[in-house]
């Protein structure tokens, strides 16, 4: 049923009449019932016909606005509950559209949807539209195409997969270019629609399954019930992954489909019995089968912090101090000395508590005489309190030597200080840093050597690119730039290939850092095919690159002089960029990249309007251009090799030799970030872990110790310039001990254990599938760019 201009039958208050004014050429008019077009007219009419239909709705009829739908299993029953609705309507004064009411009706058109006895499926009329809709020619063409089919999403079991491309197609900045993948969409999600696709009613009692999975782009789930023997579709739930959940491995995509499922279901599943089948075997077990893991669940372990607090007990034990003082043999022997020699005033005992004379003039006179085993709790809590703040070994020395005395007191500290694992994982040594400058030999020939970069993100230009492709020569310092859309492997690959191998030949050796995009296997096998040897910087030290890290600065750098104020041109002006760079004169090689490879200079859009003058024939020209070549690259070799000499000269300066021998324990420098958390107060360095393989002089090879989280052994390739010795805090000092020592003590290098701590990461990503080549096997590991 229907009601006759539903708006209309509701009546507007007099004092409000004057808010739905509006004028006409005679004058100035205000409605006296509810218009459409106001922006709460719906809620206000939806709320008048629930105030009406009050007890019934949901029971008897349901209500959308002015349509009112009356149900019922039998013609008797649905007579009865028609004429109490019926009666409603006229106590209230409504009228209904008699050409828009159908009684008695088997199947019904309601809302974009055609309801049987049985089954729901779109409106054949609706579909048609669909099936007519010409191919989008535009975006508000293509949104409007998928606003029609997502209303019918709930009939397509893999409508969030077949839509992605047109999703993909309507994001912000994104170029509207119709392809064959989008075309493809069009056509399925038509194809599907157009088949009638039928869902059934939920049934109480049946019995309830959810099918739940998850792709690479989204998840999907679908309610089904077993009715008269067979499975029944009655709802399909798809949906997209957001870009954090794309991130998620395939086990917890799987587990976020059927959470996901069980939440859209939830109105047919609450409080029912369901199956979810999904593809990952899970076996019930009853609590009392269960009962090793269900023992553990009600019974768990108290929490293990990494260290624990002892102040309490040891200031427990320093209230009874003249009982404690008794426990060390050192003090007997003191009493025993100071029997023999009464003149003596080096110690002195008042109230059975023994004192050392203190020879600071501007400190006290006596000073507490510490026995051995409480020595450690006095330097707990003048170095590892809050109070104390883990200062440096004068100032907690300081703190000690002015109340406290016991024999080797300046050794004990300095190594209780220098073995501290907190101090080591968060302060840098007061040395110059490790490790002298090995520079990268220049190659003997143009494009022999080159180094590889991505520089990025930037924001998405109208060609749709965000990143772009450095290479560099090594002898030359000639550039090749490329923009690029994402920067994946493929795109690297087609670079090296079409923009560098083809155009200046193979190239012996490639260093790059250790990204995804270039350890992928299609990279590896470019270089394998062409027999080019790929190197890898070691992590944290793009210095081993530093030729093309340098470039990367400079070409962002002449970028930012041209490009627009929204900056999505800077892919048209990279050419240009990179032509200025090649013509422009080098200070390490004296020489401009362009005449190094060309053997003449650059004609710029200058020289172009000049007048040419030959000035020789062009046999002699030809002559004199390879001569003058290979003699500026003779001399551009020469220049390299005096510049690098200097900057290692300088380099070295400032450094120090290190060497670490197999079983050493380092700490290892690693710049980390956390969301939420200030770098200034996270710790820098990470361990312990032990050295397995000197590579070279400046890189060595390390594994984390066994800790309690993971019993792998992985190992990384580490420049010395981020080791750092590291110090076991639980090493028997003289004078001092600690309650957390190792299970096995610790001889010497060779038979070292570590405590057992939790052990950060070496490296963000440890992806090995590649071949971990350190630069410095070769030629060393840093570079200098002109």
């Amino acid at each position: 049923m229907d009601l006759k201009s539903g708006y209309w039958q509701i009546e507007v208050d007099e004092r409000d009449r004057e808010k739905t004014a509006f004028i006409a050429p005679d004058g100035l008019y205000q409605f006296k019932v509810m218009p459409f077009g106001l922006c709460n007219a719906p809620a206000t009419f939806e709320r008048m016909m629930d105030s009406l239909l009050k007890g019934m709705k949901w029971k008897h009829c349901l209500c959308y606005l002015d349509d009112v739908i009356v149900y019922a299993a039998t013609i008797e029953e649905h007579l009865r509950r028609l004429r109490m609705v019926l009666q409603c309507i006229r106590s209230a004064g409504l009228t209904l559209n008699n050409e828009k009411c159908f009684f008695g009706q088997s199947r019904l058109k309601i809302l974009g949807h055609l309801v049987e006895k049985d089954r729901i499926h779109p409106d054949p009329g609706k579909v048609e539209a669909i099936q007519e809709f010409p191919t989008p020619k535009s975006i508000s063409q293509a949104r409007s195409f998928l606003g029609i089919c997502s209303y019918y999403r709930r009939f397509v079991h893999t409508f969030a997969d077949i839509a992605r491309p047109l999703h993909e197609l309507l994001k912000q900045d994104v170029k509207f270019e119709w392809k064959d993948d989008h075309q493809l969409a069009f056509a399925r999600l038509k194809s599907l629609l157009t088949k009638d696709p039928v869902l059934g009613f939920f049934i109480p009692g049946d019995k309830t399954l959810i099918h739940a999975d998850a792709s690479g782009y989204g998840i999907g789930a679908v309610l089904v019930q077993i009715q008269c023997g067979l499975e029944k579709p009655i709802a399909y739930a798809p949906r997209s992954f957001t870009p954090c959940e794309k991130n998620y491995s395939t086990t917890e995509k799987e587990c976020l489909a059927v959470i996901w499922a069980i939440s859209k279901f939830r109105p047919y599943i609450f409080g029912r019995p369901f199956t979810v089948e999904y593809d990952v075997d899970v076996v019930f077990k009853s609590g009392r089968r269960h009962q090793d893991a269900d023992c553990l669940s009600r019974n768990p372990l108290p929490k293990i912090e990494e260290e624990t607090s002892e102040d309490i007990p040891f200031f427990n034990t320093i209230t009874n101090f003249k009982e404690e003082k008794s426990k060390d043999p050192k003090v007997a022997d003191i009493r025993e000395e100071m029997g023999r020699r009464r003149d003596s005033t080096k110690f002195k005992e008042f109230n059975g508590i023994l004192y050392r004379k203190n020879y600071d003039p501007l400190g006290k006179q006596r000073l507490l005489f510490i026995p051995k085993h409480l020595r450690e709790g006095i330097l707990k809590s003048l170095h590892d309190a809050p109070t104390a703040g883990h200062l440096g070994f004068a100032k907690t020395c300081d703190q000690i030597r002015r109340k406290f005395f016991w024999p080797g007191l300046y050794r004990s500290v300095r190594r209780y200080v220098s073995h501290c694992r907190k101090c080591q994982r968060r302060n840098s040594p007061p040395q110059r840093p490790p490790g002298l400058l090995r520079p990268i030999l220049p190659a003997e020939i143009p494009f022999a050597k080159m180094g590889i970069d991505l520089l990025g993100r930037f924001p998405l230009t109208t060609q749709g690119n965000r990143w772009i492709i450095v290479c560099t020569d090594n002898l030359t310092r000639f550039t090749v730039t490329k923009a690029l859309p994402s920067g994946e492997a493929v795109e690297i690959a087609k670079f090296l290939v079409e923009d560098v191998i083809l155009k200046h030949g193979s190239p012996r050796e490639i260093i790059s850092d250790g990204g995804r995009s270039f350890l992928s296997n299609l990279v590896k096998e470019v270089n394998n095919l062409f027999m080019t040897y790929h190197l890898l910087t070691t992590a944290y030290h793009p210095q081993t690159n530093g030729l093309t890290e340098r470039l990367n600065k400079t070409l962002a750098d002449i970028l930012a002089m041209y490009v627009e104020v929204d900056q999505k041109n800077w892919d048209n002006i990279l050419p240009f960029v990179t032509f200025a760079y090649n013509s422009a004169k080098q200070e390490t090689t004296g020489f401009n990249p362009f005449f190094l490879v060309h053997g003449r200079d650059v004609d710029t859009p200058l020289d172009a309007i000049l007048p040419f003058l030959p000035d020789e024939s062009a046999y002699d020209y030809v002559q004199n251009l390879v001569t003058k070549a290979e003699e500026a690259r003779q001399l551009a070799k020469i220049h390299l090799t005096k510049t690098q000499d200097k900057d290692k000269s300088r380099y070295d300066e400032r450094h120090r030799t290190v060497s670490y021998k197999e079983g050493d324990l380092v700490c290892i420098f690693t710049p980390i970030r956390k969301v939420g958390l200030s770098e200034k107060l996270l710790q820098r360095y990470f361990g312990p872990y032990r050295v397995t393989t000197r590579l070279s002089d400046f890189t060595y090879e390390v594994e984390p110790c066994v800790s309690r989280r993971s019993k792998r052994r992985q190992t990384d390739v580490v420049r010395v310039l981020r080791m750092k010795p590291y110090n076991v805090p639980d090493l028997q000092l003289e004078n001092t001990t600690r309650d957390d020592s190792p299970t096995q003590p610790i001889a010497d290098s060779d038979q070292r254990t570590c405590d057992q701590v939790y052990l950060g990461p070496v490296t963000r990503n440890r992806s090995k599938q590649n071949q971990r080549v350190s630069v410095s096997r070769k030629e060393g590991e840093m570079s200098r760019s002109g």
